[in-house]
């Protein structure tokens, strides 16, 4: 027989619905949170479906899916299973005669690979949807499909607040309003900088009845806690928690109790819609919630603690006005909370899509008319995790990403459970499933306890596990499954990810390797390991993801070139190793910049700059000479088969001047030319003539300057006085002694009277040549 239900606000807009749902494949429907519309509207609208049609209701979470259920059921007489049941992870109360299905959205997506055409469903009805979660998103997206409307199955969206532009958007179908009194809730603030388990006791004190605490997850409600006894004893109040991780026989335990038993409930974003919790008349709000963030282009997903919108706000505020006036105290400023988004950023533009990605690929990749369409950038990251993973290969699905498909988990997991189907694999999904333990972090020490109790839904992962690909060990299955969470810890607090990244514990570790499973971001980079395995080094040497890296590099005192080796994890050095390198293109590019920063090729220039005016002299003897051969390719050329500064100094570049180049520069434009007894360098440069510098008393006895190529190349002379300064350009040597020396001679005579200064410079005797004692 079915119970009498209160009367709720809902049923002034049921025939509405009714009809609307009755004439029209979408629905929504608008109903503030304690108007009745998950308990009242979905058992409503089974009454009114065909006997062989179902009514699948989708919940955003297990605990919403689960209580609502047994509370229809209640509702209608019946035991749980029988027309009404619910289906959620690893959990299930269904039979052969249930209609009316509670499911999470997650099961929802998995139930299309067996019927994608949803032949059995009449309604679908999306719950809570303002929470836009992702697989929210997938399953209005396929319920569009124009062959699954065509079936004639309905959808009806309902929502506590419907954005402005969500009819336009979904091609305005009717919006049903359900208006409901409100009863009023006082709102406080509290800015004050101190801890958040301060403020929370703080605020317990001065509050009248039962309560709910929103904190952020299940760290800061362990804190709050420990900092309640006091208080509660002194008060008489139970200290309860709701959380997603605990055992439903838990989560029962605080839904349940007696309205009038005094309770301070401490949750998580978990009890802001669906949920009544009895008793509650006020609410102190911490403004937090932990989300997870995945930043984009990277498969690095971590739980973030973050502001919370305006609208979960006053979600929260909301659920001490349910049955009566109520209080709520936010645990920040008035201007922090105007500061904040509207609403919350809908999760498929903000998270790791690689579940998506999988379950689209295992429905053949259809075309899907998205509210809002995943990011490009994500969706490549996606296909990569699970290539990574081996659930795609070359852009198309594997066996073993079918069976990942069809195990109750998200992609990583499921590569644990297929890697180590059995025992520890079982274990370690569960609780990793779960978010592994702030508080002992260690997979290890997890599995090694020997007080640890088995989790509720080991079993059904225990049923789903196929040997098919079973690993060695479960440290190939982490592996497997977290390919990209290799991690060093290095002096104790910083954690080095194989993406490069780096980031500072929030609790010291023991240096060494690991798999970083799960992370918690704090402030300032640093992270707080929730879940990690420690691994060997060794046991990556026969992953796909190791690379040897060799790269040349530059001893400064052997000046050579050395080949580094490396054996890489992504950006991590498992092994290191030096030796003399190998020529190669990337050995030349590293040797020819250091030969150019050396003496030896400093030297090379000034000497091919002066070989270059030669040839250019010679050139204009011989137009049909060739060319002087290009310095900086001569270098290139010779650093592609050689590794160190030694072997190029052992070489010439002149070696490289062609043979009729080097003849015709030895014969017309010589290095040196002879001066009397002596020889003396000749100095070439382009644009001006070339020329020698000599003291004046080499020349005496010459009637004429020496000549190059028999006189066609004019030679200047720089006669020079004994303190080596020119006392005479010229290139007339003849000239000089005709018309100036006499001057000249007179003047260094009077400088220099110890030197020899003849009257006649082309017939000096040899006692005048002599230089003069002192007396």
């Amino acid at each position: 027989m079915m119970t009498t239900t209160p009367p709720l606000p809902i049923f002034e807009v049921l025939d509405e619905i009714q009809q609307s749902v009755s004439a029209c494949p979408l629905t929504l429907l608008e109903a503030p949170p304690g108007t009745g519309k998950t308990t009242v509207v979905p058992a409503a609208l089974l009454d009114s479906m065909p006997p062989d049609k179902q009514v699948w209701v989708l919940e955003p979470r297990r605990i919403a899916a689960r209580w609502t259920s047994q509370w229809v059921a209640r509702q209608r007489g019946e035991e749980l299973g029988q027309t009404v049941g619910y289906q959620v992870r690893n959990d299930a109360r269904v039979g052969k005669a249930t209609r009316l299905i509670f499911m999470t959205q997650g099961v929802f997506s998995r139930r299309l690979l067996d019927t994608p055409r949803l032949q059995q469903v009449g309604l679908v009805i999306l719950d809570e949807f303002h929470e836009r979660s992702l697989d929210g998103d997938l399953a209005l997206a396929w319920l569009r499909r124009p062959d699954v409307q065509a079936s004639g199955l309905r959808t009806l969206i309902m929502s506590a607040t419907l954005t402005a532009d969500l009819a336009d958007r979904l091609g305005n179908p009717p919006v049903v309003r359900c208006q409901s009194p409100i009863h009023p809730v006082a709102v406080g603030y509290d800015p004050t900088p101190v801890g958040l388990e301060q403020k929370v006791a703080a605020g317990v004190r001065y509050s009248r009845g039962s309560g709910l605490v929103f904190l952020p997850g299940m760290r800061e409600i362990r804190r709050c806690a420990a900092a309640l006894e006091g208080p509660a004893k002194q008060t008489g109040a139970l200290v309860q928690i709701l959380h997603g991780s605990q055992s439903s026989q838990d989560q029962d335990r605080v839904l349940t109790a007696p309205a009038n038993l005094l309770r301070w409930v401490l949750t998580t974003n978990l009890a802001e819609t669906s949920l009544t919790v009895p008793g509650v008349s006020w609410v102190i709000d911490s403004g937090l919630a932990r989300t997870p963030v995945h930043a984009p282009g990277s498969t690095l997903s971590r739980l973030e603690v973050q502001r919370i919108s305006q609208f979960s706000a006053r979600q929260r505020a909301g659920r001490a006005g349910r049955t009566g006036p109520g209080q709520c105290l936010r645990l920040y400023g008035e201007n922090d909370f105007r500061s904040r988004n509207e609403a919350e950023v809908p999760e498929i533009l903000r998270s790791e899509l690689s579940d998506l990605v999988l379950h689209l690929a295992m429905l053949g990749r259809p075309e899907l008319e998205w509210l809002d369409a995943p990011p490009a950038a994500a969706w490549d990251t996606a296909e990569k995790l699970l290539h990574a993973l081996g659930a795609l290969q070359d852009g198309k699905l594997t066996e073993a990403g079918r069976a990942m498909a069809r195990l109750p988990l998200e992609p990583r997991l499921a590569r644990l459970l297929l890697g180590q189907p059995t025992g520890e694999g079982v274990a370690a999904a569960a609780w990793l499933g779960r978010g592994g333990d702030a508080a002992q972090p260690d997979l290890d020490a997890y599995l090694a306890d020997p007080s640890r109790r088995a989790l509720p839904e080991e079993r059904s992962l225990a049923r789903n596990a196929a040997p098919n690909w079973k690993l060695p060990d479960l440290d190939a299955a982490l592996l497997a499954a977290y390919p990209d969470r290799v991690a060093q810890v290095r002096r104790g607090r910083d954690l080095v990810l194989c993406d490069g990244s780096g980031y500072r514990l929030s609790q010291p570790l023991e240096d060494g390797w690991l798999l970083a499973l799960q992370l918690e971001l704090e402030e300032a980079r640093q992270v707080r390991l929730s879940a990690f395995a420690r691994i060997e080094p060794e046991w990556l040497l026969e992953r796909p993801e190791l690379n040897e890296v060799k790269r040349p590099s530059w001893n400064s005192g052997g000046e050579r070139v050395e080949e580094d080796t490396e054996l890489r994890y992504g950006e991590l050095s498992l092994e290191a190793s030096h030796r003399r390198a190998q020529p190669s293109p990337e050995v030349a590019a590293l040797l020819e910049k250091h030969a150019r920063e050396s003496s030896w090729w400093r030297e090379c220039q000034v000497h091919y700059a002066a070989w270059g005016a030669r040839a250019h002299w010679a050139r204009t003897l011989d137009a049909n000479l060739p060319e002087l051969p290009d310095l900086d390719a001569w270098l290139k050329f010779q650093c592609e088969t050689r590794t160190s500064l030694e072997q190029l100094r052992s070489l010439r570049w002149q070696d490289a001047v062609a043979g009729r180049l080097r003849r015709a520069v030895s014969e017309f434009c010589p290095d040196t030319v002879p001066l009397g007894r002596r020889s003396a360098r000749v100095h070439y440069e382009i644009g001006q003539p070339p020329w020698l510098e000599s003291r004046l008393v080499d020349f005496f006895g010459l009637t004429q300057g020496p000549q190059l190529a028999g006189g066609r190349i004019p030679l200047t002379l720089h006669l020079l006085a004994p303190n080596n300064r020119p006392v005479q350009i010229t290139s007339d040597l003849a000239g000089f002694w005709e018309r100036h020396y006499a001057k000249v001679r007179s003047e260094l005579a009077r400088r220099y009277p110890r030197h020899p200064w003849p009257v006649d410079p082309l017939h000096p005797e040899a006692e005048e040549m002599k230089p003069k004692k002192r007396t």
